[in-house]
């Protein structure tokens, strides 16, 4: 295997290549992004000339005319906001997709309207997107709201630097293990829950836990329907609901949860919907940016697992993002093949590689005992055969992941013979241990891992996680407020 390969691909996944016969027998508004910015476009001190409601949600709030925005190299705040330091990267966007992915419709922007999107981030502590319209206006979305500013100075004064230096200092430079163990630390834990029936057959729910967890370590937990997501600028919900007619989930929706009980109306079914009527759907991996799930088909009387993934914000265009889009690099799909079939070659002599058929969008994210992985599947028109293999390619998942603590599989065992997966949080000082029954807490002191969990969820039915979000300190309460507001919590 060349080095350009290995280069290309980075990381390890495992691949599952599963051979069929005839007799057993698919970014948001195609962004272009750009590096990080030394030095943000949009420096300089801006402040709030008009505030707009896009929906007739009230209960938000936005700041007041006036507010001011401080944009520095190394800070950006607003009020009580603020990333010090932060990230800045740009994207060059159709506006109007950009809103409408957003689940935002604006009769008076052209559709053929492009902007540049600033989006300044630190962390968990900020992330928000501002939109430019002209060198001396900019604006960003909350709550439902539209927020205008006008550039007031080139630059920001020394005072409000020092200001919030001193605050950065006090809240968010001593970031240390001891002040990490005194903030609350929330969850918000997707999973997907399997049912076996007496007639054989499965049926599969997807429910968020919210889980808070205080510095004596007693933790609270609320359960609610469908994989609750975080956005930037609000909350999402992803779903697959099984069909009356066929007995199948042959159905992904993802939707802004502000809108849930409109998802009814057909334009919003075909907004925020994908839907193959002979895929039977199961979600395996769920966030902002992609929804990944394996399937079989009855069409083909075909048993074997395929995969998909698709990107949140754009169900609409029913289309499978293949190899090429998610890795990024445009001959991707060429070193996949390359790759696929030399595995498969080197696991089952007498395969003939002319007959391998390989879809470049049967893929998916899968948890594998601790690990985010990617799996496909691979079939030939000739005998069944099956094999496994790791090859090497970019991981999504662990490219998006900040945790810091390293702990091995066999430490996990040694907690737990019974484990079959685990998540170290980001913050390093709780992990979570599944068995087949129970989701357990733990706490990790000095890179160690306690023995006996401080709590845990009882999980009777076969339960595999879905998706992990953290917040800790200050935005824990807002966190559950939210959480509360958008659901129904169940038992």
């Amino acid at each position: 295997m060349t080095k350009k390969i290995k280069y290309l691909l980075g990381f390890l996944f495992v691949i599952f290549l599963t051979a069929c016969s005839n007799s057993k027998s698919q970014d948001l508004s195609d962004l272009i992004q750009t590096p990080e910015l030394a030095n943000p476009v949009l420096e300089g001190t801006w402040q709030v000339s008009k505030v707009e409601d896009i929906t007739d949600n009230t209960n938000g709030q936005a700041p007041d005319i006036g507010s001011k925005l401080y944009i520095d190299k190394n800070l950006v705040a607003m009020d009580d906001e603020y990333a010090f330091p932060p990230t800045f990267t740009s994207k060059y966007v159709n506006l109007y997709e950009y809103l409408a992915n957003r689940g935002y419709d604006f009769e008076k922007i052209d559709k053929n309207e492009s902007a540049v999107v600033v989006n300044a981030t630190q962390g968990q502590f900020f992330a928000r997107d501002f939109v430019i319209r002209s060198e001396d206006e900019i604006f960003f979305i909350v709550d439902d709201k539209i927020v205008y500013l006008s550039k007031l100075a080139k630059n920001v004064d020394q005072e409000i630097i020092d200001k919030y230096t001193a605050l950065a200092s006090k809240e968010r430079i001593d970031t240390n293990e001891d002040d990490e163990a005194n903030e609350d630390t929330a969850l918000l834990l997707g999973v997907r829950e399997r049912t076996d029936s007496n007639n054989g057959k499965q049926d599969y729910d997807y429910y968020t836990y919210f889980v808070k967890i205080n510095p004596d370590g007693e933790a609270i937990v609320k359960k609610s329907k469908d994989i609750f997501l975080r956005g930037q600028n609000e909350y999402w919900k992803v779903r697959s609901l099984k069909s009356k007619v066929t007995g199948l989930y042959d159905n992904i929706e993802a939707y802004p949860a502000r809108i849930e009980n409109e998802m009814n109306k057909q334009e919003n079914i075909d907004k925020y919907s994908f839907k193959d009527f002979s895929k039977d759907i199961r979600i395996n991996f769920a966030d902002m940016n992609y929804i990944s799930f394996s399937y079989n088909t009855d069409i083909s009387n075909n048993t074997i697992n395929k995969y998909g993934v698709l990107r949140t914000g754009d169900l609409e265009s029913n289309k499978l993002v293949n190899i090429d889009e998610f890795t990024g690099e445009e001959d991707a799909s060429e070193q996949f093949e390359e790759m696929v079939i030399n595995e498969a070659a080197s696991k089952v002599s007498d395969i003939n590689p002319e007959k391998i058929i390989i879809d470049t969008s049967d893929f998916g994210l899968v948890r594998d005992n601790g690990i985010w992985t990617i799996q496909t599947s691979l079939y030939t028109k000739e005998g069944q055969q099956r094999t496994s293999s790791q090859i090497p390619i970019r991981n999504y998942v662990e490219e998006n992941s900040s945790v810091q603590t390293i702990i091995t599989r066999d430490q996990v065992r040694n907690i737990n013979a019974q484990e079959k997966d685990y998540l170290v949080l980001e913050n390093g000082n709780y992990m979570i241990i599944q068995t087949t029954d129970e989701i357990l807490f733990h706490k990790i002191v000095d890179g160690t891992i306690e023995k006996i969990p401080f709590f845990s969820i009882q999980t009777p039915n076969p339960t595999s996680l879905i998706s992990l979000d953290q917040q800790s300190g200050a935005n824990v309460e807002s966190l559950e407020e939210d959480f509360i507001s958008n659901n129904e919590i169940v038992d």
